[in-house]
């Protein structure tokens, strides 16, 4: 038993001496490699950061450059900022104490204002700016020209024919003519200028043209015979039928075309459906 005994103690003892020291000693070699290991890990951590930090801040400035370029902000400014992020973080870490002045831009509902005052404050000056005298007056004295100008052309007008009043007749004779029972009266006793030559057949034309009575005449002079007035003719009444004349109450005795007539003479035209008794009555 003692035999076992010193035996499994000398066992003990060494596996004691040949784990237990051994991993207390440590040599030189192997303390520099894991010193180098742990310092390379160490910078490997640290770069691995830089990097994320530099992905973040660009997209960070990717972020903010969109952001401007819809607000309006010019896009120089932006890759100037893209282009030297370092000046940036130089300038944040050595002015954190005083915060930097950021410039808010304007708004596309701000800008649109702006520019729709700026139009009304304009359209407002064009509509209150009054229109200039010389612009007002010029229309004004042509017209005044013009209306001076026409007033002196109508008064050499006037001048030169001055209005002439109607001339009375001088003379004149009274003419009637009666179509007794059959029309009856035709032209009711009128006065009739008289001018200078006239004969009874004259002066009957000259009334029935004024009121657009119908008269015919056959042949002309000291032959002229009037054969119907207002469309009554010679024999529609009978063999003996036809137009008569009496100057003065006398029958006359030639044709009206060869009959003269003076002032204050009255003519008087009638029909008759039998001539032989108006003849024989006249003497």
């Amino acid at each position: 038993m003692k035999r076992y005994a010193s035996l499994f103690f000398m066992i003990g003892l060494i596996l004691f001496i040949a784990f237990g020291c051994g991993k207390d000693e440590v040599t030189p070699a192997n303390s520099l490699q894991n010193d180098v290991a742990a310092n390379n890990a160490e910078k490997e951590i640290v770069l691995e950061e830089k990097a994320a930090a530099k992905i973040e801040t660009k997209q960070e400035n990717t972020k903010n450059d969109e952001e401007r370029s819809e607000k309006g902000d010019s896009p120089d400014k932006a890759n100037d900022k893209n282009e030297h992020p370092e000046k940036e973080d130089a300038e944040s870490e050595g002015d954190s104490s005083t915060p930097a002045k950021t410039e808010t831009p304007a708004t596309k509902s701000e800008q649109e204002e702006a520019t729709e005052n700026q139009d009304n404050s304009l359209k407002s000056k064009t509509k209150k700016q009054p229109k200039q005298p010389e612009e007002q007056s010029q229309p004004n004295e042509q017209r005044d020209k013009k209306k001076e100008q026409e007033n002196q052309e109508n008064q050499e007008k006037q001048k030169e024919t001055p209005k002439q009043k109607p001339q009375e007749p001088s003379s004149y004779v009274t003419i009637a003519i009666d179509a007794r029972d059959v029309k009856g009266q035709i032209v009711s006793q009128t006065n009739v200028e008289l001018k200078e030559g006239d004969t009874v057949l004259d002066v009957t034309r000259r009334i029935v043209k004024q009121r657009g009575i119908q008269i015919s005449v056959r042949g002309a002079g000291a032959g002229a015979y009037v054969e119907g007035i207002d469309n009554l003719y010679e024999f529609d009444e009978g063999q003996n039928s036809g137009w008569m004349i009496r100057l003065d109450g006398q029958l006359i005795k030639q044709s009206a075309g060869a009959t003269p007539i003076s002032e204050g003479q009255t003519i008087y035209w009638f029909y008759t459906t039998n001539y032989l008794k108006e003849s024989g009555a006249g003497g």
